[in-house]
């Protein structure tokens, strides 16, 4: 079992990445393989719309992307966080995102992504109320969910100044990551 992590915040110690982090030691617990990856450290540049992708085999930019698609390829679950800014996920997770669409073959067709995979989804934001944003971050799972990726949960940080400090927050991450090993 191979977990792996994107942490689409700038802040590689802040409540995103304490929590991406604590989901990958449940995971390990009970088993995993763990990685984690920093997209704001990474040179990922957007989708071209070049439409490569749709007549070969991955990605035709030679970016930090590529091999971020082959971990994905080779991973059983993943982790994806990101904090709300603005209203909405980061750049940083929105171009990952937009990545993804090397695995897309066209709207009624299958995924090019290996089946089976499961996510698990970290979202943390200043404002207390954890659906203040709601409907513009449901994005995210919609466009997981149409390359043939389960999501099985979402953690919200809503209104917690330091989730490192929060032991219930702490608790359930470890607990969604460990469930998602199994």
């Amino acid at each position: 079992m191979r977990v792996i992590g994107f942490v689409g915040s700038p802040r590689e110690d802040g409540n995103t990445a304490a929590l991406v982090k604590r989901i990958l030691v449940g995971a390990a617990s009970a088993g995993a393989e763990t990685e984690v990856f920093f997209l704001n450290n990474m040179n990922i540049r957007g989708c071209q719309a070049c439409m490569y992708c749709k007549s070969h085999d991955g990605c035709k930019q030679e970016d930090d992307m590529i091999p971020l698609i082959e971990e994905i390829k080779k991973s059983d679950r993943i982790v994806i966080g990101s904090p709300i800014y603005m209203g909405y996920i980061t750049g940083q997770t929105k171009v990952f995102l937009d990545r993804l669409y090397v695995f897309s073959t066209g709207p009624n067709s299958p995924s090019k992504m290996p089946a089976g995979k499961k996510a698990a989804l970290v979202f943390s934001q200043g404002n207390p109320d954890e659906k203040a944003f709601s409907q513009y971050i449901e994005t995210v799972p919609s466009i997981l969910r149409r390359q043939g990726i389960e999501i099985t949960d979402t953690l919200f940080a809503a209104g917690v100044p330091k989730a490192a400090d929060n032991e219930d927050l702490m608790k359930k991450a470890f607990q969604i990551g460990a469930d998602l090993a199994k």
